[in-house]
């Protein structure tokens, strides 16, 4: 009976300890796992925290379409960086293109109407055209001539032949040596090159006196009414619109005229 008592107690105080065992290993597997769990929370929430330079980028992307681009990173769970990185990629700038209210700087342009009201119909006008590509050189070389031109070419409008060049020269000593070389070559093809000042003021009475003589071939033309010095000009009215005239420089005093 005595050695039954001790069997009993021994076998119940064994269960005990096994279930206390179990116990602890529970207790200690939970909080190795909730360990765990705080620790991922953790790492979440700063994941998941936003980056103020990150919210700054995307105002401002958001503001301004087109100069910023943001693009997302997620590099993968294993490569040790946060997921979902925003890279920043200069996007390309849109060009927009305008028309411009004008053409041509203001002394090229001021040029070009002058010549347009002296020049005759039948007279075309070529604006910085290369020497290359009206003249040649004793061997048949152009290549040397490509980078010399004239500003302003005139031509006529049937057949584009050569009539003069109009060049600019600057009163100062730049760029003087490429100004002689093209009166250099024009000298030696027997055209004229009419030289102008780099002005705004240029009128056209001074345009029309040099280049008059150049466009008739003649220089000086005397007034039948008066025996005074005469000035072409180009009808604009009625019938004889475009055509050009000797006129009187003592109009209206004298009504002299000459049929050019």
């Amino acid at each position: 009976m005595k050695g039954f008592f001790l069997f009993v107690v021994f076998t119940t105080g064994f269960v005990l300890l096994l279930r206390y065992l179990r116990k602890r290993e529970v207790e200690s597997f939970m909080e190795s796992d909730m360990a765990d769990f705080q620790t991922f929370r953790q790492t979440h929430e700063v994941l998941k925290k936003p980056d103020p330079i990150t919210a700054q980028a995307e105002a401002y992307a958001a503001i301004n379409p087109g100069i910023i681009e943001l693009k997302k990173y997620s590099p993968g769970a294993d490569a040790g960086v946060k997921p979902d990185r925003l890279n920043f990629v200069d996007a390309p700038v849109p060009i927009l293109h305008r028309l411009k209210s004008y053409l041509f700087d203001e002394v090229t342009r001021n040029m070009l109407i002058l010549l347009g009201k002296v020049a005759p119909r039948g007279v075309l006008v070529l604006l910085n055209v290369p020497l290359s590509e009206f003249v040649k050189t004793h061997t048949g070389e152009t290549s040397n001539l490509a980078a010399l031109k004239v500003t302003y070419l005139l031509c006529d409008a049937t057949r584009l032949e050569v009539i003069c060049g109009v060049q600019h020269r600057d009163a100062g000593a730049t760029g003087r040596q490429p100004i002689d070389q093209v009166k250099s070559v024009f000298g030696d093809i027997g055209l004229p090159l009419l030289e102008f000042p780099v002005s705004n003021d240029i009128s056209e009475h001074e345009v029309r006196d040099k280049l008059d003589p150049v466009l008739l071939g003649s220089e000086v033309q005397v007034c039948p009414g008066c025996a005074g010095s005469m000035t072409i000009r180009k009808a604009i009215k009625a019938k004889s619109a475009g055509r050009i005239f000797w006129v009187c420089n003592d109009f209206p005093t004298c009504r002299g005229v000459i049929k050019a």
